[in-house]
């Protein structure tokens, strides 16, 4: 289970560094690459330091999850009245569904409640 955890904060880190990269590029939504760059790669140094420790991996994980899944939720709204970002925020939809997947199958069935007995 160990390897997935660091396999998830790995990826997560990428796509930090690819919206970081995106910006150097001259990003058609350069504010939006930014902050998502620092949050991805923030989120995965932090869940990723939880995890060496063992002691709160499971809801760092957890934690981890929740923020990505309100990530893709704030991002509906934006595709929806928004046509210039629509593709970016239906993208980023995508991107957050598949974190939040991988940051449950990190945790294991059962083992992430935040407070929870495990």
């Amino acid at each position: 289970m160990n390897r997935t955890r660091t396999l998830v904060e790995t990826v997560r880190a990428a796509i930090g560094v690819g919206h970081a990269v995106r910006v150097l590029r001259g990003s058609a939504h350069p504010a939006l690459d930014t902050v998502l760059a620092v949050r991805q790669i923030g989120q995965a140094l932090l869940v990723g330091r939880a995890g060496s420790g063992r002691a709160g991996s499971a809801d760092a994980h957890t934690l981890s999850a929740l923020v990505d899944a309100l990530h893709g939720a704030s991002m509906v709204p934006l595709a929806v009245a928004d046509p210039r970002r629509r593709r970016f925020a239906a993208a980023q939809v995508g991107i957050s569904l598949v974190l939040v997947v991988a940051e449950t199958l990190a945790v294991g069935a059962g083992r992430g409640a935040v407070g929870g007995r495990r």
